[in-house]
């Protein structure tokens, strides 16, 4: 390891604002960031754009935030334009992705330097006298971002295939619940196949005859956390939900099974969790008696939610009581094995979830590790990693399978969703 100032081994490129006329959201000259309001988990989203640039970062540069809260870093992919908040950071031997994992281990040294409080701004000066320690040798700096850049990119594929699943269950909820073209005895959409419909008065349209209608309150009993927000616990081994979106932590669970979380303030999110648990005091915590509801009773719920804060007519809605849960209605059918590709679907989602739990662990044991000398890489290449060749049995599940079959699917998402289901899926 090697000690240096930033400024020895990263050219510095501080951000400056053009004026607000020149701000547009159609996408008119390059993309504009301000601040860290978009930084997302490696790379920033875009919703800003401006026609005139004063300050660029390439792409591949590593952003960093300069004001308060300092020190959040991100990759940009593309070329952008700089605004003030940020600056960025180019290594001069190339290897951003080291400098991006340097930089996450000691941007919090600018807020140490006021004794642990936020630090409001940094300038050029302070970022290039900041004294890191480094690997000094490019070939074990690309390999020790290799490491960290592989189980991000897994992460990353995982909150990929966890949303295109996510999306396939509501795809397949709208198809058997909504327009109930679930599969007849012959394989065939049911109502597109002129099943027999009988009116419903609760819903006020047809539904396939011998199934009902029912509400929440009636499949389970609808409570509320009892903890407030100091419950948590940064260490803590059970999941803490408050009404944000992101769970904590804590010490002591207080519930068991397969659960819909609702936030009954602030955006009214719906969440799923299997596993022992504990809840904020404003949150509902859903667990059926009949767990074949599970995934049924996450989307019918997250529906109703959303369609109770677009109905609010411009009002503000300040809360969602528990009457409003126990009345959002849920669809019965006649047979419960409908429900099992649905549950098959979240519990995929919530397997991709706990591995990416960890991931992030193993990532933030070693990014220190590796960036201290305490863990060291190996200089030898890996061996390549076989893989079975199914990709015959790959396309046939792809031809049939509901929803993948649409062919709207990127075959790339597909094959990771192909290779996290189960043989019996499959």
């Amino acid at each position: 390891m090697k000690r240096y100032k930033l400024g020895e081994i990263a050219d510095v490129i501080m951000g400056q604002s053009p004026e607000s006329k020149y701000y547009n959201t159609e996408g008119k000259g390059l993309p504009f960031l301000q601040g860290n309001r978009t930084f997302g988990e490696r790379y920033p989203d875009f919703d800003t754009y401006t026609s005139v640039t004063t300050k660029k970062a390439k792409a591949h540069d590593v952003l960093m935030s300069v004001r308060a809260p300092v020190g959040a870093v991100n990759i940009t992919p593309i070329d952008v334009c700089l605004g003030r908040g940020l600056c960025a950071l180019r290594m001069q031997n190339g290897n951003q992705d080291y400098l991006y994992y340097l930089m996450k281990y000691y941007s919090s040294q600018f807020n140490k330097s006021y004794g642990g409080t936020i630090f409001p701004s940094i300038n050029r000066d302070e970022i290039k006298s900041l004294i890191v320690n480094i690997v000094d040798d490019k070939y074990l700096q690309q390999r020790i971002a290799k490491i960290l850049s592989t189980i991000d990119a897994k992460i990353e594929l995982n909150k990929k295939i966890s949303r295109e699943l996510e999306t396939m269950a509501k795809e397949l909820y709208d198809y058997w619940f909504v327009q109930f073209d679930f599969p007849n005895a012959q394989g065939k959409p049911y109502k597109s196949s002129s099943g027999k419909m009988v009116w419903n008065e609760t819903l006020k349209r047809e539904i396939p005859e011998g199934w009902e209608v029912t509400n929440i309150g009636n499949l389970t009993t609808v409570v509320t956390g009892k903890e407030d927000a100091n419950f948590s616990s940064p260490n803590g081994k059970y999941k803490f939900f408050t009404c944000s979106q992101e769970a904590l932590l804590c010490d002591t669970p207080a519930f068991s099974g397969q659960a819909v979380l609702i936030a009954g303030n602030g955006d009214f999110n719906v969440k799923h969790y299997s596993g022992e648990f504990n809840a904020y005091q404003r949150t509902y915590v859903l667990i059926p008696e009949n767990q074949a509801y599970y995934g049924a009773m996450y989307i019918s719920a997250k529906n109703q939610i959303q369609a109770f804060k677009n109905g609010s007519n411009g009002s503000i809605v300040k809360f969602i009581t528990k009457g409003d849960v126990e009345n959002i209605p849920f669809i019965l059918p006649n047979d419960d094995s409908i429900f099992y590709q649905i549950n098959k679907l979240i519990e995929k989602i919530e397997l991709c979830e706990r591995e990416n739990e960890e991931l992030t662990k193993l990532r933030d044991w070693l990014l220190p590790m590796l960036m201290n000398g305490q863990a060291r890489v190996s200089e030898e290449k890996g061996a390549s990693v076989s893989q079975k060749d199914d990709t015959n049995r790959f396309v046939l599940w792809k031809n049939t399978y509901p929803v993948a079959a649409r062919g709207e699917k990127n075959d790339t998402v597909l094959r990771a969703m192909y290779e996290v289901m189960d043989d019996e899926d499959k």
